[in-house]
Parts: C-alpha cells; structure tokens; sequence
C-alpha cells in the first residue's frame, strides 16, 4: 500500500522521540524494512515490543500509527468499529468527578437519562455504558491530579463509520460544556 502524507500517528513528533527513543520517520524504515505492511495489527505490535525496549502502548501506538500511514487502517478505526476520544481536566475531586457519570441523579443534571445504560463501573476510576442510540459504548477513565483536581478521557466506540466521529465528538463536547456548567453551578 502506498504511504499516505500523514508525519506521524497522531501523536506529537517530540512525544513519539521522547516515549521511544526515536523519531517518527525512523519508525517507518524500521517496519517498512521488516515487511511491516504484510502483517497484521497483532504481528505488528508482538515485532515492535519483542525487537525494541518499547512499553506495551508504545508499541499498539507506533502500530496503530504505522496502519493509518501505510493505509491499513481509516482514521478513528479500532478493533470493533470506529471511535472518538474527549479529555477534561477540572477543579474538582476524581471521586466527585467519577459521581458525576456514576450515579444516574448527577448524570442526568447534564446527559439526557435515556441516552446511555450503565454497563460497569469501578469508583473512582472507570465507569462504562451502552449507548442506547445505536448500542454503540462509552468509556470513561478517571485520574486524580491532586486533591482538588481530576481529568477524565471518554472514549466512545463501536461507531458505524468514520463519518460519525466527528459530529459523535461535536456531541460529547457539547455534553462535557454542559457538565462543566453543572459543576460551576454546584460549587
């Protein structure tokens, strides 16, 4: 397959040379070199992380990468479908945060109710859901950065197609704007 014109895999070039020792262009050599485009997402990763002393994500990273700019891979693509991802740090403790998705009263000051069902949930750190529009998922990890200060990375998957990402994460903005209002309103 051809390589498309992208410079990196949607990560900073700095972060890719800093979180593995060498730049992005480098990489594509590496795996060019070593046939990369005849393997599968799987083979790719297991040769990144068994060939060079790259964490477990850094290889699925530099894996992922590699497919969208050899064109194996659309953009948003995952293992079930398409997906989008959000982050928001706020001024607010991660229980509290993770309260605010958890628990169906909170959520509903600023998600319609009949929107998602909970699927699973580990307080303080994770809450998931279905999507009850078109059963695609919602994921939600939560982190603490400080006491008074949390961030959370909703990812929401098994999106039809790559033309959903886009107005999918138009959505969730929207939705996180009004939970920051919520909050600023509670506090």
């Amino acid at each position: 397959m051809a390589p498309h014109d992208n410079t990196s895999p949607g990560i900073s070039p700095e972060a890719i040379l800093k979180g593995t020792g060498k730049p992005w262009k480098k990489w594509l050599e590496i795996l060019d070199a070593a046939q990369g485009a005849t393997m599968t997402h799987t083979e790719l990763a297991a040769y990144i992380s068994k060939n060079f002393e790259v964490s477990g994500w850094w290889a699925q990273g530099i894996a992922i990468g590699y497919e969208y700019d050899r064109g194996m891979r659309a953009r948003g693509m995952t293992s079930d479908g398409f997906a989008t991802n959000i982050s928001k740090t706020l001024a607010i403790p991660v229980a509290q945060l993770w309260a605010y998705f958890a628990n169906d009263d909170l959520r509903a000051q600023w998600l319609e109710p009949d929107l998602l069902t909970p699927t699973s949930a580990t307080e303080p750190r994770t809450f998931n859901a279905k999507w009850n529009l078109d059963d695609s998922r919602v994921s939600v990890n939560f982190q603490a950065k400080g006491d008074n200060k949390s961030s959370f990375g909703l990812q929401h998957r098994r999106l039809a197609n790559q033309e959903a990402i886009e107005p999918t994460k138009a959505m969730w903005k929207a939705m996180v704007a009004a939970l920051v209002e919520v909050l600023h309103r509670a506090t």
